[in-house]
């Protein structure tokens, strides 16, 4: 936390324990259901999840959160938002987790739980933005390599449809992009 600028003071350390849970979730649970209220932050240990909209005839994939981040936001928690997204595990996850009344209780008693609220809140507005300037701006191909820099592992345990929806692409087209680069490199 302390490279996102967050200082946590050992009182802080042990007020958020306390309101603290852990939980493992399997491969291939569905634990937040678009259209559902958010119950609950989590923060992942381990593994891979897929944040991605539910629509009608298909899914359209938003990103891969890995370990060391948050899922969820306090505001969807705070004010049962229904979700406008879904997550599902990739992979094994094990995860931390605070509920609404956690959440009420560590944001009135702690300094902590503000800042990193405030820190999720930027990371999403920048998420957001840089999002869109690589839709518009990048090629496919730049949009894979971009995922496979600052995300190898995602790339290499997550199936190929949810990576070419992530893209924005089919999947026919990200077997070329892939051959196309791997005929680039030898």
């Amino acid at each position: 936390m302390e490279e996102k600028g967050i200082q946590i003071s050992k009182e802080d350390i042990k007020t958020v324990s306390e309101h603290t849970r852990t939980v493992s979730i399997e491969k291939g649970t569905t634990f937040m259901k678009q259209g559902v209220p958010v119950k609950r932050l989590y923060f992942l240990i381990s593994g891979t999840v897929r944040l991605y909209v539910d629509h009608r005839t298909h899914q359209t994939t938003m990103d891969f959160i890995s370990w060391n981040e948050f899922v969820s936001t306090f505001v969807y928690v705070q004010n049962e938002v229904p979700s406008a997204v879904a997550l599902d595990a990739l992979t094994d996850v094990t995860a931390l987790f605070w509920e609404k009344d956690d959440i009420i209780f560590l944001k009135k008693h702690t300094k902590v739980f503000n800042d990193i609220e405030n820190v999720m809140l930027d990371a999403l507005l920048q998420w957001n933005l840089q999002r869109e300037i690589d839709f518009r701006n990048l090629s496919p191909e730049e949009r894979y390599l971009k995922l496979y820099e600052i995300q190898p592992r995602v790339v290499q345990q997550v199936p190929l449809k949810y990576i070419a929806s992530y893209l924005g692409i089919h999947q026919d087209s990200l077997s070329r992009i892939r051959k196309k680069i791997i005929m680039k490199r030898a």
